[in-house]
């Protein structure tokens, strides 16, 4: 019985029952094909992550704690319209990327490393 590779669309007879492309190489280039439309998805969100956690582990070094002016960080390169999750601090819900919580405050932006 032939069937058609979801990769190639070629026809082929399966050795398995459970077989749905033609070869090893089309079933990588199939998966790799699939996994690289989400990574293109994401990549515009994950680079402005990535820089902003960059930039605020080059600021903290070794501190927990700082206060750091807005326009400080925009000057940096720092996103401030990405973030990957909120965390409860102190009874409130703040914005955080990974181990930072970003805290915005009259006199800056507070950064906390917990």
């Amino acid at each position: 019985m032939e069937i058609q590779c979801l990769y190639s669309g070629e026809g082929f007879n399966p050795i398995r029952s459970n077989q749905k492309f033609a070869s090893t190489k089309n079933r990588i280039s199939y998966h790799n094909a699939k996994l690289k439309k989400v990574r293109d998805a994401r990549a515009s969100i994950d680079n402005k992550l990535h820089k902003n956690y960059l930039i605020l582990l080059e600021l903290m070094k070794d501190k927990t704690k700082g206060i750091f002016h807005k326009q400080f960080l925009k000057g940096k390169g720092y996103s401030f319209n990405v973030l990957t999750h909120y965390e409860e601090y102190k009874d409130k819900n703040i914005h955080a990327i990974y181990d930072f919580l970003i805290i915005e405050e009259v006199n800056g932006i507070q950064i906390v490393r917990y």
